[in-house]
């Protein structure tokens, strides 16, 4: 970080991101909602970032993502977009839906994962959107590029104009996910003022491009929050690396004079259980926690991972008694119901 840089305020952050062309396509503000009761039992002060409430398709964080990254697709002549991830991706799911919006097909090409092609969660729900679907074998999501190349190839042969949407595999595309939570940082700076608190701690199930926004915003706006990112995937490139690196590329897509390196960033995969898509059974205690003691119910493969190392940091002392934490609720709801059998057996 440049020992010049002054930070900006949340309104001189949102002047700036305003700038930087998008869609609307999610509810915003989501609320932040105070958890008297977990707070009690875990004898902190435990606020939730309802991400969940975005209203595309069941909601989640990638339509904050997606409004910035859909935004090309009103700038060339597109017939269709093509995208890709697990069977269960609550991105493809947000992503056909967007893509509805704008009038556009949507053409997805999903790796079989852990659940496969069972028309149940977010499988059910692209068929319900209306897009064609092709599942190719293979659990590594990091697969995904080269299956989304050769489904490009067949489409223009095919005479068709489709916007190529890898998402966090692309370069671009991950800096403008990273913006959009850089925007919702601002939106969460607000929040805080209105209830005269500021965080110790906030807690985010992510990958690379949430998280990223989450460092990015933070650091502009001057908190001195712990930003925390529970990572729900075994990655084989340094995902410290890629968070800074995609910090670094939206400060400087915003002028701003900040500088991000690896060993500022905090991202922890000793949640992730077995592997990417299988429940944990300390995640589904924890989803369980929450749904009894404040109603909310978290998903069964990402959040609740992420529930469960926050409530693990107060066990182990890094989340300190009466401190302030803010958890970010990322969606990813109807995953639910694909795992209906693994929740059942996990008690």
């Amino acid at each position: 970080m440049s020992n010049n840089f002054i930070p900006l305020s949340a309104n001189e952050l949102v002047k700036r991101i305003n700038n930087i062309p998008k869609v609307e396509l999610a509810n915003l503000p989501t609320p932040l909602e105070f958890l008297p009761n977990i707070s009690k039992e875990l004898e902190i002060n435990l606020f939730i970032k309802r991400d969940d409430c975005t209203g595309l398709a069941f909601g989640g964080n990638k339509t904050r993502h997606l409004e910035f990254i859909m935004h090309k697709a009103k700038m060339g002549n597109y017939d269709c977009v093509l995208t890709g991830a697990a069977t269960q991706s609550n991105w493809c799911r947000q992503t056909v839906a967007a893509a509805n919006k704008l009038g556009l097909e949507t053409f997805l090409v999903l790796v079989r994962g852990i659940k496969g092609n069972q028309m149940q969660g977010n499988f059910l729900l692209y068929d319900i959107l209306g897009a064609q679907v092709d599942v190719v074998e293979g659990e590594n999501v990091e697969d995904i590029p080269e299956h989304l190349d050769r489904k490009y190839d067949e489409l223009i042969k095919a005479k068709r104009n489709p916007l190529l949407i890898k998402g966090g595999f692309d370069i671009k595309d991950t800096v403008l996910a990273g913006i959009s939570y850089a925007n919702a940082m601002a939106e969460l700076d607000f929040q805080m003022k209105e209830n005269n608190f500021m965080a110790d701690h906030l807690i985010v199930t992510a990958a690379n491009m949430t998280q990223a926004g989450c460092d990015l915003g933070s650091k502009i706006l001057g908190w001195p929050t712990r930003i925390q990112g529970i990572s729900p995937v075994y990655w084989e490139m340094n995902i410290k690396e890629d968070i800074a690196r995609i910090c670094n590329k939206g400060a400087e897509m915003l002028d701003i004079d900040l500088h991000f390196s690896a060993d500022m960033i905090n991202n922890d995969n000793n949640y992730v259980g077995e592997k990417y898509g299988l429940p944990t059974s300390e995640g589904i205690a924890s989803m369980r926690m929450l749904a009894k003691m404040e109603g909310i119910i978290l998903d069964p493969v990402y959040t609740s991972k992420g529930f469960a190392a926050l409530i693990d940091y107060v066990r182990k002392g890094i989340i300190k008694k009466n401190e302030n934490v803010i958890f970010i609720f990322t969606g990813g709801g109807p995953a639910v119901f694909a795992y209906n059998e693994e929740i059942a057996n996990l008690k």
